[in-house]
């Protein structure tokens, strides 16, 4: 592929620059004594050249880098200097004929003038696919052909390379839609200017027509295109994982809008069924109060009659003693309610008081059985031994027969006298105060190793109490739980425990 470059000499002579073509980026200066000795070996090779020989010369770049110095063959100055500074870049050098002069002022590149490595960001950025496959049918393809988006991008960017009518067409439309941006960035008179819009562009969110403003604006040089490339090709990675995310987010909302789609139909329909309802049931009232009303014109229509034939007979009188009848009735129909009333308060006053007076004796039963119990146990511990007493209820047969009791809970200074019970009745005592300051840890471990177990629900946490009562129901071991904590109800739980 042909390049081209810009060779530019100072006048006076004291400077030489090489620039590329397209970009008309600098490549190469040479000046002050340098350029001096190259100007120097070129005249001598000039003077060679006179001479009628074709002779095979060597240029030695100043400084003596052997990375500008290449073998050429003397035909004119100008190609050598330009093969000696294009072999330091690893460039083609142009003929004089292909260089142009960089002072000369130059307009805006053309789509195809742009390089090739643009054009796929360019189309991809700057058009919609729909713009393509328009301009395409017009001068690409056939109507009935129908190419993939792929297949677009691909053909735009390589008919971009060269002048045709496709890349004409989309420079035209390129130039049109972003015409008022480019007029923008026309102001700027220097690389720094063009950065300066690109990154307000990018700040706005206006990248397609500053990308296409930028790569076309005759001030941008090779880095100017390379960093508005670097930023679009970021940007499109940035695009894509956002891309991702709403694709993500788009099929959650899809499957959101799928699930109150399915309430909002069965809503719909309970709502119809609701509405159906009470339309059967407004008509059957409707029905109903038609009814009521023919009912009630045919009453009318009695009563008037009524009415007419107790005038004609004279009732005056006995109008009055009825209505005199229905005020002694609705005296006595209110008197009957305040006294229905006051029934009903005392009736509720008697189930109270017989509900306190059942509660009372419940109670009385429980502290007489306490009481036989504690006497019992006390007239066991003041007594002799009975020896062989064939009497089953004796007092004196409460014996425990040396289980072990714990009691769990209870009033801490009544211990002493529920360890003397079951003392009194041939038993081992142990007592834990149902988590109060005794360590819960514990509780497992003796209630594992008593023969029964009395729990007094007024002094214990509730822990205590419910792991007590599953402990013992789950390995069936004698337990009696008691709702007072007293020594009689203690005395009556040991009789339960002994029996």
């Amino acid at each position: 592929m042909l390049e081209r470059f810009i060779l530019e000499v100072a006048d006076p002579p004291g400077r030489m620059s090489l620039y590329d073509y397209e970009s008309r980026a600098l490549l190469n200066e040479i000046s002050g004594r340098d350029w001096g000795t190259m100007l120097q070996r070129l005249t001598d090779f000039a003077d060679a050249e006179t001479d009628g020989s074709e002779q095979v010369a060597r240029f030695d770049a100043p400084g003596g880098d052997s990375r500008l110095s290449i073998g050429a063959t003397v035909e004119d100055p100008a190609v050598a200097l330009t093969t000696l500074l294009a072999a330091g870049r690893g460039l083609t050098p142009a003929t004089p004929t292909e260089t142009a002069s960089p002072g000369q002022k130059r307009s805006r590149r053309k789509l195809w003038e742009v390089p090739h490595k643009y054009h796929c960001p360019i189309i991809g950025t700057c058009l919609e696919v729909a713009d393509l496959r328009r301009i395409g049918a017009r001068f690409a393809w056939r109507n009935k052909e129908r190419p993939s988006e792929y297949e677009i991008h691909v053909s735009f960017v390589g008919a971009a390379d060269d002048r045709n009518a496709l890349s004409q067409a989309t420079h035209k439309l390129l130039e049109k839609r972003y015409a008022g941006v480019v007029r923008r960035f026309a102001k700027a008179r220097s690389p720094e200017e063009l950065l300066a819009l690109w990154a307000e562009a990018l700040g706005s969110g206006q990248v397609p027509a500053a990308l296409w403003a930028i790569m076309t604006h005759p001030k941008a040089d090779a880095a100017v295109m390379a960093l508005a490339y670097e930023d679009v090709h970021m940007l499109s990675h940035q695009i894509g994982a956002g891309q991702r995310a709403d694709l993500k987010a788009l099929a959650e909302t899809g499957q959101e809008l799928a699930r109150l789609k399915r309430e909002f139909d069965a809503l719909q329909r309970r709502t119809r069924e609701q509405t159906d309802t009470r339309e059967r049931e407004f008509a059957s009232l409707t029905a109903r109060l038609e009814r009521s009303e023919e009912e009630r014109d045919r009453m009318r229509e009695r009563e008037q009659k009524l009415s007419e034939r107790l005038k004609a007979n004279g009732a005056e009188a006995h109008w009055e003693a009825i209505g005199d009848r229905d005020a002694r009735v609705a005296w006595l129909e209110e008197t009957l309610a305040d006294s229905e009333s006051r029934t009903a308060a005392w009736r509720e006053k008697h189930g109270l008081a017989q509900a306190e007076c059942e509660r009372l004796a419940r109670l009385a039963r429980e502290r007489t059985a306490d009481c036989e119990a504690l006497d019992r146990l006390f007239f066991q511990s003041s007594t002799a031994s009975c020896g062989d007493c064939p009497n089953e209820d004796c007092a004196q047969r409460a014996d425990l027969g040396g289980r072990l009791v714990l009691c769990v809970g209870g009033r801490k200074p009544l211990v002493e006298q529920y360890r003397r019970l079951v003392t009194g009745c041939n038993g081992r005592f142990d007592h834990h105060d149902g988590g109060l300051e005794d360590n819960q840890r514990r509780l497992e471990a003796m209630l594992a190793s008593a023969d029964a177990v009395v729990c007094a629900a007024d002094y214990v946490s509730h822990d205590a109490y419910y792991r007590t009562k599953r402990f013992c129901k789950r390995l069936e071991k004698p337990h009696v739980l008691l709702g007072s904590s007293g020594v009689s109800a203690f005395a009556r739980a040991l009789e339960q425990v002994a029996g």
